[in-house]
């Protein structure tokens, strides 16, 4: 009852509006998506698998804060009208917390955010928004919760059945908090009891800080601060992965005890990121006495603790602490890429640094770790790292000088070994006089870094964004990349099969794969490629592929609505004939598949791929 019915309409002119491309490649400029007076302020951003891109920040130009998002295609091109699209202009406080956007999969996001609405106190509400702008959660979204107690920093999660998990902090006056975690399906209908299920402290305790990954058949696993009540709190991390059903499924349902060696500091946010085999891996830093040290540990899928009970530490350098890890998950190997900084005892010099431990814990990049940017008197702040091949990219903001309030924002990009492979480096992503704030990445299926941040060289603070190319460059290549294109006939299971690409475009990463949701369940089919496009009627849908086509077998059915398959570049049909993907080449794709259910033809076909492979 909660789903606003939309047609899944693409237009085919989505190949056309390359001269409308907006990302620049002068770093003094970057791209402004809101520059109103007043604070745009506490930015997010979420990938989507086509190369789109969502943004969100909460914006005042109406008196008060409301929630703006705005969709980029691969070529920075603003879906909606600039200054964003309004999701919520519900009553606000006027002190924000913590909040949460992500990419729903299928080419839109879903958001979960607290507001006033129902009284004084924070509630939790969702919303998820598609990829032309229609609230499919209705204009009020999901109400996720609804007391009297103080509720913060939602953030939620997209599972393999196309759910979505969210967590957050309940913080009652008297007795203990709790983490409630509530999960929607795909059309925003809440399936655990109303406020979710609870997470309890112990006594009076109140937990807080909370993140949240999916794991296999459906089980998800929740992390958390133990309790965030005072200064004095026993801040331990912890961490549990619960079934489908929202069932305890380690350690006989006791939350297991990352870390329990002291506190972590006062309002610190562990990092957790799924491992990729059905466990987690997580980061933090933890202060005994006045030395700080950035700490590591993964727990399997059976709730194993893989490294020493309190994790690893990412750097064993006698002469400085260590604090701020931003975390990356290596696909295939395991490994844990941390990029954090180091400063000098008296905390007045910092430096960025990056280190790699291997699925055993070993320490591969030195014990020192690798100095991207060594120690100097420029204060690093918001480093963030992501996994890129074999390796990862870093980015932080940096003064611009000693003690100035004006930052840039600074990127490397790292081998498997620890080399910087951009040159020269640092790369300089933004070079504008300015203060910045709250920076945010993420890496595309396009093998491309998208950034936001808030920037305050016009006022106070503007949303603004910056693509960085796998080459270390700025702006728009036209070399690499994919866009969606054409339009998907509805079927039974709904409006129409996406396709997606995941992975990069890069012919030497060799990591190109394919996805297609919105199917019928357990629907067979396969996925087809051609070097042109075309506009012809095929089964229920439209032909947007061109000859000669070429099919990608085997084929296979969709799991839960959805198909995958990754395309290698060294074997048939990618490596040789009529289909061979070389670099510097275009190829469109599309997803052809069995509708009994759907009447007509009985088969069907999604929307149409570009995708532009580079070097």
């Amino acid at each position: 009852m909660h789903l606003r019915s939309a047609a899944v309409v693409l237009s085919s002119l989505v190949l056309s509006p390359l001269a409308a491309a907006q990302w620049p490649s002068n770093p003094a400029v970057n791209l402004a998506l809101a520059d109103f007076a007043g604070d745009q302020a506490v930015p997010k951003i979420a990938a989507s698998g086509d190369g789109s891109t969502w943004f969100g920040w909460f914006d005042p130009r109406g008196g008060s804060y409301a929630v703006y998002v705005q969709r980029l295609d691969s070529q920075g091109v603003e879906t909606f009208p600039h200054g964003g699209l309004l999701v919520s202009n519900q009553p606000q406080s006027t002190s924000l917390v913590g909040w949460d956007l992500i990419s729903d999969g299928a080419g839109g996001c879903v958001l979960a955010f607290t507001d006033v609405r129902a009284g004084g106190d924070l509630d939790v509400y969702a919303y998820r928004v598609d990829a032309a702008g229609a609230q499919l959660w209705g204009a009020n979204g999901i109400a996720l919760s609804n007391n009297v107690a103080f509720e913060a920093d939602p953030v939620c999660s997209r599972m393999e059945d196309g759910s979505f998990v969210i967590a957050w902090s309940y913080s009652p006056t008297a007795g203990p908090g709790a983490i409630r975690v509530q999960r929607l399906d795909g059309a925003g209908n809440p399936l655990y009891a109303a406020d979710g299920f609870s997470i309890l402290g112990q006594g009076t305790e109140k937990p807080g800080f909370c993140g949240v990954v999916p794991s296999h058949a459906g089980a998800f696993i929740v992390s958390w601060v133990r309790d965030i009540s005072s200064f004095a709190s026993p801040r331990h991390v912890r961490t549990m992965k619960f079934d489908s059903l929202g069932n305890p499924l380690w350690n006989a349902g006791v939350p297991i005890a990352v870390y329990d060696a002291g506190a972590v500091p006062i309002a610190h946010l562990p990092q957790i990121l799924p491992d990729g085999s059905g466990g987690a891996a997580y980061a933090w830093h933890r202060a005994v006495g006045n030395t700080f040290d950035v700490l590591v540990q993964r727990v399997d899928a059976l709730g194993s603790e893989v490294f020493p009970h309190n994790g690893v530490s990412v750097c064993n350098d006698p002469n400085t602490i260590e604090l701020d890890p931003g975390l990356a998950v290596l696909p295939g190997s395991g490994d844990l890429v941390v990029g954090f900084g180091k400063r000098n005892p008296a905390q007045s010099l910092w430096s960025l640094s990056v280190q790699r431990i291997s699925a055993a814990g070993t320490l591969l990049w030195g014990n020192s770790a690798v100095d991207l940017i060594p120690i100097d008197n420029r204060q690093k702040s918001f480093i963030r790292c992501l996994a890129f091949g074999t390796g990862a990219l870093v980015f932080c903001q940096n003064q611009a000088a000693p003690s100035s309030q004006n930052l840039e924002i600074l990127g490397f990009r790292v081998d498997g070994s620890g080399a910087s492979v951009w040159s020269p480096a640092p790369l300089v992503v933004s070079s504008a006089p300015s203060p910045k704030f709250r920076l945010a990445a993420a890496v595309d299926g396009a093998a491309v870094a998208r950034l936001v941040w808030g920037d305050g060289r016009a006022d106070f603070s503007d949303t603004y964004a910056q693509n960085v190319n796998s080459d270390g460059t700025l702006g728009n290549s036209g070399t690499c990349g994919t866009q969606t294109y054409c339009s998907a006939a509805p079927n039974s299971a709904g409006p129409g099969a996406l396709i997606a690409s995941t992975g990069s475009t890069s012919h030497r990463l060799n990591n190109f794969g394919l996805s297609c949701s919105g199917l019928p369940l357990q629907s067979a089919g396969l996925f087809l490629y051609g070097p042109t496009t075309a506009s012809a009627p095929l089964g229920n849908g439209l032909r947007c592929i061109g000859s000669p086509i070429v099919r990608l077998n085997p084929g296979g059915a969709s799991v839960g609505g959805v198909a995958a398959r990754a395309v290698d570049f060294t074997l048939p049909p990618a490596s040789s004939g009529p289909g061979q993907i070389l670099p510097g080449s275009t190829w469109y794709f599309q997803y052809w598949y069995r509708d009994n259910l759907g009447g007509g033809a009985l088969f069907n076909v999604s929307n149409g791929l570009q995708a532009d492979f580079c070097p």
